[in-house]
């Protein structure tokens, strides 16, 4: 089996969320299917990625690319000059010209859930890459049973061609020492850590409310710290704690490194996670993995990742995030509870897992193709 990769998230500079997934799942695939050919399509010329023993990395380039024509004509050529069995589009991007049979990952729907928070132009591209998929793609994978079943109902995909390939979690990174990098972001235990955004889905803006109408004994005590935040987002929310009264009690930072953000979230008593729209959840699987309790939202795929292992509420009623919070604070015995449903429940979320359901998608996939010849 010979797969061509769109591998520009695992290349990008600054590899985020999709790209170290896919990185994992495609070292993992190597182990599950050791004789496949891998051929790694990317535009970074200096790029340097250990990505696995059996790939071929193939830099590819067109000046001047308009209208994503590297996406929709050059990408594809190459897939077919290169002879390919199945070519994987990992990024929520289906080439308008499918020159071979062709795998689209779709994570989420959410620039079409939530448009007014994205440039025009983007949610209309993903629009259209969504309705191509569905329409003329050989298969589509998707990391939870919820996007797939917005794609069915919503998105009328077949669902025999709609596969669910849950993504996998290992035990977040750690500093040397993790002293060290509490003190950078002056905390101390107990404090509650949320990765926030300004985006809305983000919910950061309603955290904050649910914070202030805790116990001010208990905002005291402990503490919220809040990762990830532009300068502009640090300044927008730092005037909302002012306004609250919770500037002493809420640590606005911004982008942590991994192993700086993985000994923060051992270090925390609780992840609050309170997304309203999520395709997936990996930092509630990362909080498992690291015996750190979870509250999150009752809705989209982290009721669905978290199961009985976390604390759910409904991510618009500040009171009732308020009062989690205060729950899990005050209550050492419902973590530990909670901690062990996680530890337990990480089990389910194996990279091997991950690899051998995607495995079985490509040679779906691969195998229709081969039906239409035979026939």
């Amino acid at each position: 089996m010979r797969i061509g990769l769109d591998a520009r998230t695992i290349f990008a500079p600054q590899r985020r969320g999709i790209g170290k997934s896919l990185l994992r799942l495609y070292q993992t695939l190597a182990t599950v299917r050791p004789d496949w050919e891998i051929i790694a399509y990317h535009r970074q010329a200096d790029a340097e990625v250990d990505l696995l023993a059996q790939a071929n990395l193939r830099f590819i380039e067109m000046p001047g690319d308009r209208f994503d024509a590297w996406l929709n004509w050059r990408l594809p050529f190459a897939a077919y000059s290169d002879q390919v069995d199945v070519l994987h589009c990992p990024a929520n991007q289906c080439p308008r010209w499918l020159s071979v049979p062709t795998l689209v990952t779709i994570h989420d729907l959410i620039p079409l859930d939530w448009p007014e928070v994205f440039p025009a132009v983007q949610v209309r591209r993903f629009r259209r890459s969504v309705r191509q998929a569905v329409r003329r793609a050989s298969g589509i994978t998707c990391p939870s049973h919820y996007t797939r079943r917005r794609l069915v109902r919503d998105y009328a995909a077949a669902p025999q061609r709609v596969f669910v390939t849950e993504w996998g979690c290992q035990e977040p990174v750690q500093a040397a020492e993790p002293l060290q990098v509490l003190q950078k972001y002056r905390v101390e235990p107990p404090f509650v850590l949320h990765f926030g955004s300004d985006e809305m889905r983000k919910n950061t803006q309603q955290l904050i409310e649910a914070w202030a109408l805790m116990r001010r004994g208990l905002q005291r005590r402990a503490k919220l710290l809040i990762l990830g935040l532009s300068a502009a987002a640090q300044q927008k929310f730092m005037f909302t704690c002012q306004h609250l009264g919770v500037s002493d009690s809420v640590l606005l930072e911004g982008f942590a490194d991994e192993a700086e953000a993985g000994t923060l979230l051992s270090c925390a008593e609780v992840l609050a996670y309170p997304s309203l729209s999520e395709g997936f959840g990996l930092p509630l699987l990362e909080a498992f993995a690291s015996g750190t309790a979870v509250m999150s939202s009752d809705c989209t795929a982290l009721s669905e990742v978290a199961g009985d292992a976390a604390l759910m509420v409904d991510p618009q009623d500040s009171a009732a995030m308020s009062s989690a919070l205060g729950r899990l604070l005050r209550d050492v015995d419902l973590r530990r509870q909670l901690a062990q449903r996680g530890r337990e429940r990480i089990e389910h979320y194996s990279w091997t897992h991950c690899a051998q359901t995607f495995a079985l998608a490509v040679e779906s996939v691969a195998g229709r193709r081969d039906l239409r010849k035979a026939a």
